[in-house]
């Protein structure tokens, strides 16, 4: 299965009868809510996926991190998301200031992403779905 295929496959279980339409590079707008999808079609060490948070990623209400294949994806609200942007030990990108940097490892689902061994589980997050009250009308 194609990236573009896993990505519609997942948005389309996220989305349900109310479906979903794309909004600008990698944003799809779910009823009033805007999610951001980040693929990686492959783990660079086992199961680990790295991911980046940059600006972009922080103006949407959700972020959609898909791990290899159409059954793995964790969907992560954007607080979430910010308070590891923010944190002062966050592993920021050597060549963008404005980039941070995790790894999601699949097997425990937690995420590293600052110095001194910054963790955050994402248990809650695994092939999650929007709360109903967020689709609006």
């Amino acid at each position: 299965m194609s990236a573009d295929e896993t990505k519609a496959r997942i948005l389309r279980s996220i989305a349900g009868s109310r479906g979903y339409r794309q909004e600008g590079r990698g944003k799809f707008r779910i009823g009033t809510t805007l999610v951001h999808i980040r693929y990686k079609s492959k783990a660079s060490h086992g199961t680990s996926y790295p991911y980046n948070i940059n600006p972009n990623t922080l103006r949407a209400d959700y972020e959609l991190w898909i791990c290899g294949d159409r059954d793995g994806w964790y969907l992560i609200p954007i607080s979430v998301i910010r308070e590891m942007y923010e944190d002062p030990q966050a592993y920021v990108d050597r060549r963008h200031p404005e980039i941070r940097v995790a790894t999601l490892d699949v097997a425990s689902h937690s995420v590293i992403y600052g110095s001194g061994g910054q963790r955050i589980s994402f248990s809650a997050y695994r092939n999650g779905h929007l709360p109903e009250e967020r689709f609006g009308a």
